[in-house]
């Protein structure tokens, strides 16, 4: 009896034995992988808000937690230093970094980003552009004492390559520019080369307007995803706004340079006039001639600071062609438009928008003196949007005393992206460009047949504080001292 008890529990030690092996060799493994940059557009740019891990092995969805998991960010700035991002949610997911309940060979970190940090462009002050950080990394590790489990085995430590080549489509994604081809150029007939993006509504019954959208200075080169990104030019893509217009090309050409380039390299403010004049308006009429869906009578234009510029420069020259303009924190000196040039426009409707705290261009040289003229010209459809300075309006990011966190006064294009832009009787900028073309006259109020208050009134149009900067240039000196001081700026515009 001794003996057959003695066998039994020797058989039994044997099997409890056996079954303890998988675990216990597998203990202290490694989960090995790669990852994507989930990358955002948001009012001062884009920012890296998840990374979309693939592992080697399929992770158990409830060993997975926020708590778990560090990030630190190293990428090209002009401190260089490691930051740590921090973790605001974790979970098994699927390929799109979208959440899912189940196990998963993936696994996505979302991260908090602000103006200040995560974003993956890089300002260069040498070029005067925003590039995609050439060196980006995201080094994924567990926390000391965590793991995460793969069935029966115990995952203690990651292996995930940190590098991220976030100007590849291939290593981000990026769900605003789903919508958009940035892959087209054209080459005018002087020679210049553009790249540009476009947006192509659905298809339906009916030919549909254009609203082109000309970038600032920081955004010119071959790569149009930074134009996209750097001024959220992707809302114009929004369900909002192509609903509004029933469906609407979007054209987003891109300068070789910036578009007040006098053909040297250097700036000029409408004296001179843009090397690229002839050739952006053969790319505009050569785009709208061949879709046929585009109607002539509904072709808008605009754009932000050196893209206002050009805007006007557009309309100046061919005041019949556009339905529309929507100029922003626009860069043409008053100076040099002509009493001729203000009559030919001012039957144009136009929609001008700036912020009184701009001190890169000064609106008193450029918007409030050129909208004083037109109304003095009895232009019939001018409105303005004219804003105090330029602050977050989400309640996502304040100052230290609560108040709204505030972005530089040049920046205006922000409230025009989130649909911010109104005159003082209430009419709103989006619902307005819905609404204009050539084929009828030009509709002044959206909901109203009678004309807005706002275009013969110049009270809100011309009665804002002087911001006593008249200058056009950052001095090498401040940029020296920007960067001594090892402040990276996302993103500086200067026209």
């Amino acid at each position: 009896m001794i003996k057959r008890l003695f066998s039994c529990l020797l058989c039994t030690l044997m099997i409890v034995g056996i079954c303890k092996i998988p675990i216990m060799a597998l203990d202290n493994q490694t989960a090995s992988g790669t990852q994507k940059a989930y990358i955002v557009g948001d009012d001062w740019g884009p920012a890296v808000t998840k990374t979309v891990i693939v592992l080697d092995k399929t992770i158990n969805s409830d060993s997975v937690s926020k708590e778990k998991f560090s990030v630190v960010e190293e990428k090209q700035s002009y401190t260089n230093r490691p930051a740590a991002r921090t973790v605001t949610a974790a979970y098994t997911s699927d390929a799109e970094g979208n959440k899912i309940e189940s196990s998963s060979n993936y696994i996505t970190i979302e991260m908090y980003v602000s103006p200040s940090e995560g974003s993956p462009f890089f300002y260069d002050f040498i070029s005067g552009r925003n590039v995609w950080c050439n060196t980006y990394k995201l080094n994924v590790s567990l926390i000391e004492g965590t793991t995460l489990t793969a069935g029966q085995e115990v995952i203690n430590a990651l292996a995930i390559k940190a590098d991220i080549n976030v100007s590849d489509p291939a290593e981000r994604i990026c769900e605003q520019l789903d919508g958009f081809d940035t892959t087209k150029t054209y080459m005018a007939t002087d020679g210049t080369v553009y790249s540009y993006a476009d947006y192509v509504p659905a298809e339906d019954n009916q030919k549909n307007a254009l609203v082109i959208w000309l970038h600032g200075a920081g955004e010119g080169g071959t790569d149009p995803t930074i134009d996209l990104l750097a001024n959220e030019v992707t809302a114009l893509a929004g369900n909002e706004f192509q609903n509004l217009f029933e469906g609407v090309y979007i054209l987003a050409p891109q300068s070789p340079t910036m578009w007040m380039d006098d053909g040297t390299g250097a700036y000029q403010n409408g004296d001179k006039g843009s090397c690229y004049a002839e050739s952006l308006f053969e790319l505009i009429d050569t785009y709208v001639k061949a879709n046929d869906d585009i109607d002539p009578n509904r072709i808008i234009i605009g754009g932000c600071s050196n893209g206002g510029y050009m805007t006007m420069e557009m309309i100046l020259k061919h005041p019949d062609y556009f339905a529309a303009a929507y100029p922003i924190c626009e860069a043409f000196q008053d100076q040099y438009i002509s009493d001729e040039q203000i009559e030919a426009i001012k039957d144009m409707p136009i929609w001008f928008t700036y912020a009184k705290t701009d001190q890169t261009v000064n609106p008193e040289l450029c918007t409030k003196a050129t909208v004083t003229r037109l109304l003095e010209a009895r232009a019939a459809n001018v409105h303005v949007s004219v804003f105090e300075d330029v602050h977050d309006t989400t309640g996502r990011f304040t100052n230290a005393d609560g108040t709204p966190y505030v972005y530089d006064g040049h920046w205006s294009w922000v409230y025009f992206d989130n649909n911010e832009c109104y005159d003082e009787n209430g009419v709103n900028a989006w619902q307005w460009l819905a609404k204009q073309t050539k084929a009828e006259e030009s509709i002044t109020d959206p909901d109203s047949n009678e004309p807005s208050d706002a275009t013969l009134n110049s009270s809100t149009a011309v009665e804002g504080v002087k911001t006593g900067d008249s200058t056009y240039y950052v001095s090498l000196a401040a940029l020296m001292m920007l960067a001594a001081s090892g402040i990276y700026v996302s993103r500086r515009k200067e026209f």
